[in-house]
């Protein structure tokens, strides 16, 4: 039995405001762009709750939007889609982050706490810039740094160009994307590649596999839809491919319960498909 491992079912979410000078006829195509950034039909980084955004932000600084947010008791980053949204894949969006700190007026960040740290990205790649942020890989004063924005910066400060991940192409990155697959005896092929002999220090041989190639399969929809036996990776939108492989006897479910695996069970990581027919992915509820 081959066993894809779901991806995370809680992944997080941002507020998206759209302002007034937002056409609304742009609207699908803004998700549509976000959806291809975020890897919306396989695996999500970051979702979106779209909302119009409150009558009295119409023409207001993003202080008061920050400040506001922060009444209502929502500390979370947001994001401000005015008519810079409009066009798809070609749009960009505000992402919104926090008051300046004390101790970032001390580094000389910025010349005051009444600084609101934003940046304008581009649609399909405010998911992966997040990430970034979240996972402390960047910071948002770091990419205004990269788009000419000199530190420190004042309440007013203003970004003349778009953050777009340092030009990463985005098709390309999806196909980056991997799942974790677990497959048991007689489901897999493995082989022993040869250490690399150009390194100073001795490394011992990698063992790598991938799924058989058989050509009879089916899926066992009564189990799960993430089950197989002796499937091809390619029937759920995975790449067969030679992958580093681990022994595996069990999975913590999101429940904490567990599920096990006969002895002799390894975990690969197989890339997916971003051009496989995935179902339609769903907004979250309450989103526009």
């Amino acid at each position: 039995m081959v066993f894809v491992i779901p991806p995370n079912p809680k992944v997080p979410r941002l507020r998206a405001y759209l302002l007034p000078s937002f056409p609304l006829s742009e609207l699908p195509a803004f998700k549509q762009a976000f959806e291809f950034g975020t890897c919306a039909p396989f695996n999500p980084m970051l979702e979106l709750v779209i909302a119009h955004a409150p009558a009295d932000w119409a023409g207001q600084s993003f202080e008061y939007m920050r400040r506001k947010e922060d009444e209502a008791g929502r500390e979370a980053p947001f994001v401000v889609v005015d008519e810079r949204g409009a066009g798809g894949r070609d749009g960009a969006v505000w992402y919104v982050e926090h008051f300046a700190t004390e101790d970032e007026v001390e580094d000389g960040e910025a010349a005051s706490t009444s600084v609101v740290w934003r940046i304008p990205v581009k649609t399909d790649c405010l998911a992966l810039m997040w990430v970034n942020y979240d996972i402390a890989n960047m910071s948002l004063q770091e990419d205004l740094c990269n788009l000419g924005v000199e530190l420190p910066v004042d309440a007013n400060y203003e970004v003349l160009e778009v953050d777009n991940c340092g030009g990463l192409d985005m098709e390309s990155e999806r196909k980056t994307k991997r799942a974790v697959v677990v497959a048991e005896p007689g489901e897999f092929v493995e082989r022993t590649d040869e250490a690399p002999t150009n390194t100073h220090r001795p490394v011992p041989p990698r063992r790598v596999g991938r799924l058989k190639d058989a050509r009879s399969m089916a899926w066992d929809l009564k189990v799960s839809a993430n089950v197989c036996y002796a499937g091809l990776a390619e029937t759920v939108g995975l790449v067969n491919e030679w992958s580093t492989l681990t022994n595996l006897r069990s999975w913590k479910k999101p429940d904490g319960t567990k599920r096990q695996f006969p002895e002799g069970s390894i975990e690969l990581w197989l890339k997916y498909d971003p051009d496989f027919d995935w179902p339609e992915y769903k907004w979250p509820e309450g989103s526009l």
